[in-house]
């Protein structure tokens, strides 16, 4: 199978494992939103987003480094692989044990959102990162066999894990604690699959052989960097807004980010599993991964266009069905970064893939000390949305700042596709327009809210699709090559 239509089908298998966990997602959080009241769910998204500003320390940037090294030395793959899961077995238990630690010594009258009872779940939202960093690694292994529907099934299964055990918290009406353990009993089934399944293929084996250690370690070091920033860049608005604010704002811009969060993971399954590919053409062919990287960035730009004008345009109905009317805002704003931040993830990674961590790590440090102050600045004043637009005006720089980059490196990328901008704008306006005349929005019932984002849903992606395809920013060769038996699929190989 040429490697098109290999990407093509992991990519696919695991767009149609990460609907199925969309669907899931947006199902047991409007459980939540709707039995915990959207106070005690700022309260869980505040504990969440704090433990997360200690999971990317965690990270260390082992699971980049250690795959572009196994993929650029193969006769090392057990050893590299081996070592980088006894580092993250040790490392990781560190800033995951002090986030829980410093949470304790957060005081309670200086910042209500941080009650006994948050600070409990911290501790058991750290442990749950603990086993999803073990369970990311290991994905790696199926990343790089090109074995995604194996990582898919474990994530899907984890997915209905919670949602059955969200089920059984609201039916015995339990609060902040049982829904804390329901997603800490999903993730460790995912992991005692994934560590099943990807023995199966490489037979790992937690190990530290010196000479390795030490080459992770310093190449892990400046990837952690540019993880931390990047994180701090995401996230210190949401950690911010719960100091500043109320647990009730933190409940609204909650809804919005956790389903920008679970859209953003469609393009990084998309460059993760790209990433070993153009780690070995980064040192092996400089013209392949040139072409690489523009059919990338075709597609990535066409499907962050397209997701960010299915959010626009549904926004309402989304909210309205999660329970927070009051998220449709912040959740549109944070749309309009969904091309910046899916062509962005490519650049960023292209650079990961040569080894050029430090480029990014200047870059980020610059957006991350802006975003701190932008929103220590706006929060109190305009509350969540001055989070989202921060968040969607530190996404387009970044872009900005990776193009101007590649342009002075000769990176010749085709723009055509960029049309596809103005075309979703017109294609968005029109919608909204015959929405608001058609439909009674405030009259609507649940179910046909549902059915609102189905039927709307597939007409603005049929619509965009059809007009992209019309005016030629869909390569119809591209298209072909992906397709089982093609003749044009070996011109990818």
């Amino acid at each position: 199978m040429s490697l098109a239509r290999t990407v093509a089908w992991n990519s696919g298998v695991q767009v149609g494992g990460r609907l199925v966990g969309l669907l899931a997602s947006l199902f047991f959080n409007a459980l939540l939103i709707r039995h915990l009241g959207i106070a005690t769910f700022g309260q869980f998204t505040a504990a969440s987003v704090y433990v997360g500003l200690f999971m990317i320390l965690g990270e260390s940037g082992l699971y980049l480094v250690s795959v572009r090294r196994a993929m650029q030395e193969p006769e090392l793959r057990g050893r590299i692989l081996g070592t980088a899961l006894g580092l993250r077995l040790l490392w990781t238990c560190i800033p995951l044990g002090l986030a829980f630690a410093i949470a304790q010594c957060i005081p309670v009258q200086r910042f209500p959102t941080y009650q006994p009872v948050v600070k409990l779940v911290i501790g058991i939202v750290a442990l749950n990162e603990y086993i999803r960093l073990l369970s990311q690694f290991l994905t790696a292994v199926f990343r790089m066999h090109l074995r995604m529907d194996l990582a898919v099934i474990g994530e899907v299964g984890s997915r209905l894990v919670a949602l059955a055990g969200i089920l059984l918290v609201v039916h015995a009406g339990g609060g902040l604690v049982s829904v804390a353990l329901a997603f800490l009993a999903a993730n460790a089934v995912n992991l005692a699959y994934a560590w099943v399944m990807a023995q199966r293929l490489e037979g790992l084996r937690p190990q530290l052989h010196r000479p390795v250690v030490g080459g992770l370690l310093r190449e892990s070091v400046v990837v952690a960097g540019v993880l931390v920033l990047s994180l701090l860049r995401l996230q210190v608005g949401t950690f911010l807004l719960s100091l500043l604010r109320p647990a009730e704002d933190v409940g609204v811009y909650g809804v919005a980010i956790k389903v920008h969060e679970v859209l953003v993971t469609f393009p990084g399954l998309f460059i993760a599993l790209l990433y070993p590919v153009l780690s070995r053409l980064a040192s092996e062919d400089a013209a392949k991964l040139r072409h690489t990287f523009q059919r990338t960035f075709d597609v990535m730009v066409l499907a962050g266009v397209a997701v960010g004008l299915e959010i626009v345009v549904l926004a309402p109905h989304i909210t309205a069905v999660l329970g927070e009317t009051r998220a449709t805002l912040p959740l549109r704003i944070l749309a309009l970064s969904l091309p910046s931040v899916f062509v962005g993830m490519s650049f960023s990674h292209l650079l990961l893939a040569e080894g050029r961590q430090a480029i990014i790590l200047r870059l980020y440090s610059c957006l991350a000390l802006a975003s701190l102050a932008a929103n220590a600045l706006l929060i109190p004043h305009y509350s969540y949305v001055a989070v989202a637009t921060t968040s969607a005006v530190m996404e387009t720089l970044v872009l900005l700042s990776l193009c101007t980059y590649w342009w002075r490196r000769g990176m010749q990328v085709q723009l055509r596709v960029l049309w596809a901008v103005p075309l979703a704008a017109a294609i968005g306006s029109g919608l909204l327009l015959l929405e608001r005349s058609v439909l009674p929005s405030e009259a609507l019932t649940l179910p046909a809210r549902v059915a609102v984002l189905l039927v709307a849903g597939t007409l603005a992606f049929a619509l965009f699709l059809g007009a992209a395809w019309r005016c030629g920013l869909v390569q119809t060769a591209l298209w072909r090559s992906l397709l089982p038996g093609s003749a044009r699929g070996a011109a990818v190989r």
